[in-house]
């Protein structure tokens, strides 16, 4: 059975506020459906200050993030964390550097191809987003996220610096686990965790959101 892709959705709120259209979702419906654990990326908005410029984030995370050398240039600071953490999860692994450095190891950005990912803003933003434009497209969008969760179904959502916006219409109590915060709600476990540009150490942040994972998962 094949999934919403919510293209129009989209479409019609980026018509809305004048802008290109920035499509996100499942990023390989084969693989998503597939993998034993299914995981949610939320985050804010794509880099992507060009407002004429209509692209799609699933297609770019499935055939352009991975070069021989590691991650496309410019996306390092958000994707690295976002790979090391999912592919821990999947792969059942504790931190380690070396083990899956996308640097050295690039194979392990195609994990991504498993994962759904979606922005609250579906249209470009800069490299700093905008707390108060991005409720605004929050609450305009709200029927749409929250479509987009329910239809994707994942285990584990992760929301990298947003879940200040959907809070109200969670209400969550959550377990602390040093830089995130964790709780299983229904059966999908709820992280808030800072978004992966946040200046943490890598191993702290992996660490952990796998310790809330292990947690939750016994």
């Amino acid at each position: 059975m094949s999934m919403n892709n919510f293209n129009t959705e989209i479409e019609k709120i980026a018509k809305h506020h004048r802008r290109a259209p920035i499509f996100d979702g499942v990023v390989s419906e084969k693989d998503y459906q597939e993998s034993d654990i299914k995981i949610l990326w939320v985050l804010k908005e794509a880099n992507s200050s060009g407002e004429n410029n209509s692209w799609d984030m699933r297609e770019h995370i499935k055939n352009k993030l991975k070069t021989d050398t590691g991650i496309f240039k410019g996306w390092s600071s958000t994707f690295k964390k976002i790979i090391y953490v999912t592919n821990a999860i999947l792969n059942n692994l504790s931190w380690n550097d070396e083990l899956y450095h996308p640097s050295y190891k690039p194979e392990v950005i195609d994990n991504l191809k498993k994962i759904a990912y979606i922005n609250i803003k579906k249209t470009g933003g800069g490299s700093s987003a905008n707390h108060k434009e991005i409720q605004t497209y929050y609450e305009f969008s709200k029927t749409l996220l929250h479509n987009q969760i329910k239809e994707f179904s994942p285990n584990i959502i992760i929301f990298g610096g947003t879940f200040k916006f959907f809070q109200n219409d969670f209400d969550l109590e959550f377990d602390d686990f040093g830089s995130c915060k964790a709780t299983n709600h229904q059966g999908t476990l709820f992280i808030s965790a800072y978004h992966p540009m946040y200046p943490f150490k890598e191993e702290t942040y992996v660490k952990d959101i796998l310790t809330a994972v292990r947690k939750f998962s016994k």
